[in-house]
This record gives C-alpha cells, sequence and structure tokens, in this order.
C-alpha cells in the first residue's frame, strides 16, 4: 500500500514470500553488523576509566623519572601519555606497550651490569667507586640526545643505556664500577682533566 511517499508492506503474508524472507533476513544482518560496528567505533573512542588511567599514568611517571632513557625516542610520546586528562583504549593499550618495552630495556642493562667485569677493570675500579659515579654523572649530563646524534659529546650508543642507569646509582658497587670504567675510559677525554687525574685516566 503507498501512503504518499511512504511504502507500507503488509508482512503478515512473508514467510510465505521466499525471495521476501531472504531479503529481510539479509536486511536484518546487515542492520546488526552496522550497529555493532558503530558500538565498536564508539566504544574505541570512549575514554578508558580512571582507574585504569591512574593506574599506568603512575607506571609511566615512575619509570620516566628513574629512567627515561628506557624510552628512547619514544620519551615525548611517553610523557604525554602520563599526562593526559583521558585515554583512548587503544591509546591505554599504546601506553602500556610503551611501558613494558622501556621496563624490558631497565631490565636488560641491568642484567649486563650484574655480570662479571673484566678483572683488570675490576682491579683499576677499585677504590675509585665515588669518581666513577661522577664521571657517569658528568657524561650523562652531556648525553641530553641519547646518543642519537653522532656529535661525540655524551656517551655513544653502545654506552648510553648502562651510562645513564649507572649515573642514576647513588652509589656502584665493586662490579658496577668495573662495567663504569670500561664505559668511561672511551669518552675520558670528555672529562674534566681533575676528574681523569683522579682515575688515572689522563
Amino acid at each position: 500500500m503507498v501512503r504518499g511517499r511512504t511504502v507500507e508492506w503488509d508482512l503478515s503474508q512473508a514467510p510465505r514470500e521466499p525471495k521476501l524472507t531472504i531479503r529481510l533476513r539479509a536486511w536484518e544482518r546487515q542492520a546488526q553488523e552496522e550497529i555493532a560496528v558503530r558500538a565498536e567505533r564508539e566504544a574505541a573512542r570512549r575514554p578508558v576509566d580512571a582507574g585504569a588511567l591512574s593506574a599506568i599514568q603512575l607506571d609511566l611517571a615512575a619509570l620516566l623519572a628513574s629512567a627515561a632513557w628506557s624510552f628512547r625516542s619514544k620519551e615525548p610520546i611517553a610523557r604525554e601519555f602520563s599526562e593526559a586528562v583521558s585515554l583512548t583504549p587503544g591509546q591505554h593499550r599504546f601506553a602500556r606497550a610503551l611501558y613494558i618495552e622501556a621496563r624490558g630495556v631497565v631490565a636488560a642493562v641491568d642484567r649486563r651490569l650484574a655480570e662479571p667485569a673484566a678483572q683488570e677493570a675490576l682491579m683499576r675500579a677499585e677504590g675509585r667507586e665515588a669518581d666513577l659515579l661522577e664521571a657517569c654523572r658528568h657524561l650523562t649530563r652531556l648525553d641530553a640526545d641519547r646518543a642519537r646524534d653522532a656529535n661525540s659529546i655524551g656517551w655513544d650508543a653502545p654506552s648510553s643505556p648502562a651510562g645513564h642507569r649507572l649515573a642514576g646509582r647513588d652509589a656502584l658497587t665493586p662490579i658496577e664500577a668495573g662495567h663504569a670504567l670500561t664505559l668511561v675510559h672511551r669518552h675520558r677525554r670528555q672529562l674534566p682533566t681533575e676528574l681523569q687525574d683522579r682515575l688515572g685516566l689522563a
């Protein structure tokens, strides 16, 4: 039945009309799929709850404070996430992945620094732990670019993660001091002359 520009169907006989029944089922499936897609899009834009936001931001802030170097070139993104007013589910997953990756970098560096240092380095570093810590901190202050630029300032790329990790210590263990001496030695020309003398690197 046609009323003006509206078509009204009497569907009471629809089950007896195979073609119409097939079409109705297809339209119903299509409508359900469109509703599901729309719901997914809305969910993807909906911010995560306050608890999830707070948890990841606390994790990011703590790691940024203690080992910002571990985020490497992604540090600006991590800082942005740590201070954001809200995060979408996708951003939350990305932030969590950044945190896990950076924590893995720290763990890898710690494993390396826990391995035995060369015997000669251990002997030369003995009693010089404080001076080596000072040297690591000096080079780390110079290493603003985290060795991304080949400018011969601060640590080089292979040394940068361990150098930054050692610089953040309150004190060096004898094993860490041995590693520090090895790392500092190839950057010794950047140290103040007086510190080079104290370390026997002049």
